[in-house]
């Protein structure tokens, strides 16, 4: 049997933990997947019954026998709604970043989407140069949504599913209401690589130098036909897909 439990599985314990560590004091979003009733050199299972998510600073703990059967039960049962937000960061630092919004490219693009006049994504350069992410999640809700400051993300409102693995290169995020956000960083090694992940994209007209870190950003605003997918952005009225921007003040600048 694949250790990996599937994803129900994991969306399930991630739900039941408040999609953070429940170890007291702890809240780390950062979860891994933990086998103890019974332990997996014991059983191969994914009963998510005998399971737990914990953080990477927990779960080597509990693998060494730090908790008992009895604690990690109550662990599972006894986790509150959190008062505080989930946060976490993105430490990938770089002078150059290739921002992937809904199937289109923008390289040296500060503001690669728009809201009526205001940032959608936005990259932002530190003291040292460093480019910054920030994402404002577009939503016809009242309530509020998850945001990305400076690489640091907070999820606000009622996520149904945040998912954020230990390699701390992805954040998913799903609302009842079918928003949703997803982040992750890739390195990009060569212009194969770049041509590989991206078909059809025209990778070697782009001119840019590789390797390249790129940044991948999807959101889907739920109730409307706003979705900035996987291949394409879909606006209304209008698809955009494979286009390629280079030094240009603002991308997609929607009104």
């Amino acid at each position: 049997m694949n250790r990996t439990p599937p994803a129900t599985v994991l969306r399930e314990l991630r739900r039941e933990v408040g999609f953070g560590c429940p170890i007291p004091a702890c809240g780390n979003p950062y979860l891994t997947w933990h086998h103890f009733d019974p332990p997996w050199h014991q059983k191969e299972h994914h009963n998510p019954a005998g399971m737990i998510a914990l953080c990477p600073e927990h779960h080597p703990k509990a693998d060494a026998g730090a908790f008992t059967k009895e604690q990690l039960h109550e662990f599972k049962r006894s986790v509150e709604p959190r008062r505080e937000q989930l946060k976490g960061r993105f430490d990938w630092m770089r002078h150059k970043l290739l921002a992937v919004v809904g199937g289109n490219f923008y390289y040296e693009t500060l503001v690669p989407i728009s809201f009526r006049g205001e940032p959608i994504v936005l990259l932002r350069r530190d003291e040292e140069g460093y480019l910054l992410l920030n994402v404002r999640m577009l939503t016809i809700s009242k309530e509020p949504r998850t945001k990305i400051e400076d690489n640091f993300w907070i999820s606000r409102g009622e996520p149904t599913d945040v998912e954020s693995p230990p390699s701390g290169k992805l954040l998913k995020v799903q609302y009842a209401n079918s928003d949703s956000l997803k982040v992750e960083f890739i390195e990009l090694g060569s212009v194969v690589k770049a041509s590989e992940r991206y078909q059809n994209s025209r990778v070697e007209h782009w001119g840019i130098e590789f390797p390249v870190t790129a940044v991948e950003v999807q959101m889907k605003v739920g109730g409307t036909d706003i979705e900035f997918g996987p291949r394409e952005s879909t606006l209304p009225g209008m698809t955009i897909r494979g286009s390629f921007f280079k030094n240009v003040v603002t991308g997609i600048q929607l009104t």
